[in-house]
């Protein structure tokens, strides 16, 4: 396996980590039973969902397309992260002061140098803390859970000169007046979406109540989301919404779940509707693909059914030892396979491919029932024929043929030198 040991994570973080995913098995429990539903029915309806609608999606993106430019929202579709980074340039022409909500498809567009002309400002807290301190970001649902409160309020302090409170609350805390004030101050809000109906909406999901704000505030507002997102109706996107506050988090139902299906208007003078009015003027959607046809057309499309929840990695054995070392613009083994499809093979293979066990315990926590280890599986061999095989699996593979094990030529009474685990 290709994996610096100097970057796995230290013991505190694994064990911190394990109380965090301890506690959230037992929160989930507790949302499935409140919601009086059954774990493996719900996970089959979600299932059914996702893979209906992508078996659909050329048909659901062509109305979600109509419908949401009739309601007067903007609609760009960008083929690769390139082309949805001039995109948003030419939508953020003369705006300075840019603020950004959760969204992982932003992530996937994201390199060093972009819109740092616009002094972009992360506003969910677990982003702001990994921007402040230079970290990558940890799991798509709580970015920062490696990060001590203490450490945490060390940073605060050394770049704000401003004394914390060594505490999740005093950290909240001081987010809370310090993001305020930049998001007053805002030309232009970036989210992420959690679904798409065909008939025109845009949802999202939240907690802080940034998104909101960042969604609300400013005059314009820009959703990257991946084409994916796209189900029928409010029906199917109300389920992956309460999925992923229960598979993500542990609760029953999200904080604030918002609707969007039009810029801000009003037409009470002379019952003229005039676009405008507190929320946002303009609101730009950017459907992303940028390797997600290739999945599908690749027999990879199971992938998509994902809601970026982060169970996955929950209880992965290798996240847990190697943390955000596994995957890539998205973590673990749903990382690695859309890496092959959005960058390179080279790119899966250096993502740690082939550091994934196949326990299966990414699919068993997966609320889509995604079988990771199988796509973990079809894509080894698709690295298997294009030579990116690691060295251990080559010398294997080697041995095998030439002394019928993967251990070498084996002397009576003698350990071989090199022992290779299956």
């Amino acid at each position: 396996m290709t994996i610096n040991r100097q970057s796995f994570w230290d013991q505190d973080t694994k064990t911190g980590l394990w109380r965090i995913v301890l506690e959230y098995q037992d929160k989930r429990s507790k949302a499935l039973d409140k919601n009086n539903l059954k774990e493996e029915s719900f996970r089959e309806e979600i299932y059914q969902v996702k893979s209906q609608a992508l078996a659909q999606i050329d048909q659901l993106k062509k109305q979600a397309v109509v419908n949401l430019e009739a309601n007067g929202i903007r609609v760009f579709e960008a083929k690769d992260d390139n082309q949805a980074r001039k995109i948003i340039e030419k939508l953020l022409e003369g705006k300075k002061r840019i603020i950004k909500a959760k969204t992982n498809a932003f992530g996937e567009i994201d390199q060093k140098g972009f819109l740092s002309d616009k002094n972009l400002q992360e506003t969910d807290l677990g982003d702001f803390v990994i921007s402040l301190l230079g970290e990558p970001e940890a799991h798509p649902v709580l970015p920062a859970l490696h990060l001590s409160p203490a450490k945490i309020a060390q940073a605060i302090e050394k770049k704000y000169q401003k004394k914390v409170a060594p505490t999740a609350k005093g950290v909240a805390e001081f987010a809370r007046g310090y993001l305020r004030k930049k998001i007053n101050q805002a030309q232009a809000g970036i989210t992420g979406a959690n679904a798409i109906t065909a008939d025109g909406k845009i949802v999202v999901l939240e907690n802080e109540g940034n998104i909101s704000l960042v969604s609300r505030l400013p005059q314009t507002h820009i959703v990257v989301a991946g084409f994916e997102k796209i189900v029928p109706s409010l029906k199917e996107a109300l389920m992956v919404v309460q999925a992923s506050a229960i598979w993500g988090t542990g609760q029953d139902w999200p904080a604030y779940v918002s609707i969007i299906a039009s810029p801000s208007k009003t037409a009470d003078i002379a019952n003229e509707t005039v676009i405008g009015a507190q929320g946002a003027k303009e609101v730009n959607l950017i459907l992303l693909d940028n390797g997600r046809s290739r999945l599908i057309e690749a027999g990879f499309s199971e992938l998509l059914h994902c809601l970026n929840c982060g169970a996955c990695l929950n209880f992965c054995p290798v996240y847990h030892q190697i943390g955000s070392h596994y995957g890539d613009k998205y973590l673990g083994s749903r990382g690695v396979v859309f890496a092959a499809f959005s960058a390179s093979f080279k790119k899966a293979k250096s993502a740690n491919c082939f550091a994934c066990t196949l326990c299966s315990a990414c699919l068993e926590n997966c609320p889509a029932k995604i079988d990771l280890p199988e796509l973990m599986r079809k894509l080894r061999t698709l690295l298997e024929k294009e030579g990116l095989q690691t060295r251990e699996n080559e010398k294997m593979i080697a041995n095998i043929r030439q002394f019928g094990n993967p251990f070498g030529k084996i002397e009576a009474g003698k350990i071989p030198k090199e022992l290779y685990c299956c």
